[in-house]
């Protein structure tokens, strides 16, 4: 069998024409996709081993890039830049509690050359206030010609299928929170983020970092159990979770 290259120029790039022949290309060499790299390329230098090929993606293709409102609230293009996302216009008016929280979101090379669609596959900061928001997947699959969509919830970065863009709903009038622990806030990636989101009626809670991310359905008085159960071991950051998401959530009540 082959090793795995140990230098990034021995890499092979893949450069498909087409979202469908990327699609292709990384089911028949099972090569990952990357387009900023900003979050695989330190892991990948770090355990000295690099794929033998890679499926680059374009941010030019249409759709995979940008922000657009739709009549349910916001298409995100999965290849926008943390960056993008942060300045955008539309980002400020539907979602005005992230660009303050972009800040804390790696630094500014980083933002520049990382996307949603990678930060979220990671399962990085962006992941708790998708998962709050109900945010839906678009999706290309090997096996179906047409766009799909589910729920980030429900999406598998590793199932062969390509993430086109996100749908957000309309949240103008929702109350949100949005939380980060870490070592340092810029430059390490988060011990945890927590979101919570009250759009009127439920409120929806969601976390993300060392333990992965997840939606969380538990009463207050389970929430332990349920962070346990989904892989969160340090009792010390379930406990930091619990309070986080608890000021949070007083703190939603009192604006609502």
């Amino acid at each position: 069998m082959q090793a795995d290259p140990t230098q990034r120029d021995q890499i092979r790039v893949l450069r498909p024409a087409t979202p469908r022949e990327a699609v292709a290309l990384a089911k028949t060499t099972g090569a990952p996709y990357i387009a900023g790299g900003s979050g695989l390329q330190p892991v990948w230098e770090r355990n000295g081993s690099w794929p033998r090929q890679i499926v680059a993606l374009n941010p030019g293709w249409p759709g995979f890039r940008g922000i657009e409102e739709t009549g349910q609230g916001l298409r995100v293009g999965a290849l926008t830049t943390l960056g993008e996302l942060a300045q955008h216009p539309l980002i400020h008016r539907y979602l005005p509690c992230l660009p303050e929280f972009m800040d804390q979101v790696a630094g500014p090379g980083v933002r520049h050359l990382g996307t949603v669609g990678g930060n979220l596959c990671a399962g990085g900061d962006l992941s708790a206030l998708f998962l709050a928001l109900d945010a839906q997947v678009h999706r290309l699959s090997d096996d179906d010609p047409q766009e799909q969509c589910q729920p980030l919830e429900d999406y598998s970065a590793g199932d062969g299928t390509l993430m086109t863009a996100l749908s957000i709903p309309d949240s103008r009038q929702w109350r949100i929170g949005l939380e980060k622990l870490g070592y340092r806030e810029r430059f390490s990636p988060p011990r945890a983020t927590v979101a919570c989101v009250h759009d009127g009626q439920t409120m929806r809670r969601a976390v993300c970092g060392e333990g992965g991310p997840a939606r969380l359905r538990s009463s207050e008085t389970d929430q332990d159990t349920e962070l346990t159960a989904g892989g969160w071991q340090d009792p010390a950051l379930r406990l930091a979770i619990q309070r986080m998401l608890a000021f949070l959530q007083e703190d939603i009540a009192r604006d609502h």
